[in-house]
């Protein structure tokens, strides 16, 4: 990842900071709210979801928006042709990293989708526990996600020597 992380715009990068903060900070709540409330919200665990749903917005709206500033590894190669040190590898697979961002990702989902379908099936109907482990999840999901999309825009890049050798 460290030698990804270049290869990533500036506003990406800091777009990419800000979507994991609010993750973090989102998964907090959300974990506050599973934990700590009881089976009604009280004023503080209600305000806590409401920063936990607030810090899922701002992490998609941050990775979808890295995700669309970064641009692939195709118009890199042809906007900087001058650049021979940065070439596309041909038929190269994602590196183990970024595939495990998209396998996290649909793993967190999976968990998402159990709390969302355990919530609906009690008589009651979801209860704040179960919606609040849903965002933990779908916080976790998306920031997963949206990492593998953004890193593997730039995955199949490589620094390669003017004499074609890996550096």
């Amino acid at each position: 990842m460290s030698e990804m992380w270049p290869l990533l715009r500036p506003l990406c990068r800091k777009l990419a900071l800000l979507g994991w903060a609010s993750s973090a900070a989102g998964m907090a709540a959300g974990l506050a709210v599973a934990i700590a409330s009881g089976t009604r919200l009280s004023p503080m665990m209600s305000t806590m979801q409401l920063v936990a749903s607030v810090c899922m917005a701002v992490s998609v709206a941050a990775f979808v928006t890295a995700a669309a500033l970064q641009r692939r590894a195709e118009a890199r190669r042809t906007a900087e042709p001058r650049d021979a040190e940065l070439r596309l590898e041909t038929g190269a697979e994602l590196p183990a990293t970024v595939q495990s961002f998209l396998l996290g990702s649909l793993a967190l989902l999976a968990g998402a989708v159990v709390f969302a379908c355990a919530g609906l099936l009690l008589r009651s109907g979801p209860s704040a526990q179960s919606v609040a482990f849903c965002q933990v999840f779908l916080l976790g999901a998306a920031a997963s996600g949206f990492t593998f999309m953004l890193f593997s825009k730039v995955s199949r890049l490589s620094k390669v020597s003017p004499r074609g050798r890996r550096s």
